[in-house]
Order: structure tokens, then C-alpha cells, then sequence
């Protein structure tokens, strides 16, 4: 009888939540920000020529962009939502920033799970960049 009665009560208490938590409400207004479109973000600066950002291309090396452009003047190395998910053995888990002052920021991932080297993934031209991370 006690479960049966438990049973119920949780039940209920779910059914209630369930119609509570996702019913809508139309006061018969239409919501402005909604019908808008997104104001466009910041336009990226495009490469000038004769930048060495411009050597610089989508899926080289640590080693290679090292070699060809020269050490940044600093780094920066943050984890991703990736690295959270289990089983998860694709790449982009986590990613290193190099940044060069006056020049910008060049973004490094790695390929997959089971190796350390890292490839370019992003190219941020700024010639504003202070050089450091902050």
C-alpha cells in the first residue's frame, strides 16, 4: 500500500513538473529582439601580403609556423568542452594560442586523442596585438 501511495505521489509530482516546467505562455505581443537580426560581429582584418601571417596556412605545425614565422612572444593554453565528454577520442580537447606582438594570434589544436601534435586551426590577423596574454 506505501508503495503504491509513494508511487503516485512521484507521479504526480512529475506530471506536474513536466506540464509546469514546459508550458508556454503568449501574452499575444511579439518579443522585438527575437524579429531582429543579430547585429554582424567585428570584421577580421584580412592578411596584408607581405605579413608573415600571410606564409602562415590552415593545418600546418607547431614546428612548421615556428620554423617559417619564428617563436611568438608569448603563448596561452586553455582546455575545451571536448576534453569533458567521455569516450570522447576525436581532437580539439584542448588549444594553444601563439601570439605575436603587432602581428596576432595563430591557433593550435591537436589532430586526435592519441597524439601530441597540434595543427592550425584559426589565423587572427591584429596588428594591435600587444604580444602577451592577458
Amino acid at each position: 500500500m506505501k508503495k503504491n501511495l509513494l508511487f503516485t505521489a512521484l507521479l504526480t509530482a512529475a506530471v506536474a513538473f513536466g506540464v509546469t516546467g514546459c508550458g508556454t505562455t503568449d501574452s499575444g505581443t511579439t518579443d522585438q529582439t527575437a524579429a531582429q537580426p543579430a547585429a554582424p560581429a567585428q570584421a577580421a582584418v584580412p592578411i596584408p601580403p607581405d605579413s608573415p601571417f600571410a606564409k602562415v596556412k590552415l593545418g600546418m605545425s607547431v614546428g612548421e609556423v615556428y620554423a617559417l614565422i619564428g617563436q611568438p612572444t608569448d603563448t596561452s593554453h586553455h582546455m575545451t568542452g571536448k576534453s569533458f565528454i567521455p569516450y570522447y577520442y576525436g581532437g580539439d580537447t584542448h588549444r594553444m594560442e601563439a601570439i605575436y606582438k603587432g602581428l596576432g594570434r595563430i591557433v593550435f589544436s591537436p589532430r586526435n586523442a592519441f597524439t601530441s601534435d597540434m595543427e592550425v586551426i584559426e589565423i587572427n590577423y591584429d596588428p594591435k596585438e600587444p604580444g602577451y596574454n592577458q
